[in-house]
């Protein structure tokens, strides 16, 4: 992405910010929500962040979050549980 065009998305998610700030006084969570996800898909795409790069993060976050939940859903995940192959 050239120069010119991640300024010109810096200036959206600068707006954007703005509005959500708006949405969450009015206790319009719904709309805030929405307009949080095109904040972070910007942010996203001026960074050069992939999607499989936010979910690993993601991924990372809830484990340090949650250990002992995050192993105990990834041991009876169904991908990871050894009756599956069967199936």
């Amino acid at each position: 992405m050239n120069k010119e065009t991640a300024n010109r998305l810096e200036g959206i998610v600068a707006s954007l910010t703005e509005h959500i700030d708006v949405l969450r006084a009015c206790g319009l969570s719904e709309a805030r929500q929405l307009l949080s996800i095109a904040k972070l898909d910007l942010q996203m795409r001026i960074h050069g962040i992939s999607d499989e790069e936010l979910h690993a993060l993601c991924d990372v976050l809830e484990m340090q979050e949650c250990p002992k939940l995050s192993a105990e859903v990834i041991k009876f995940t169904p991908s990871h549980h050894k009756d599956n192959k069967t199936r």
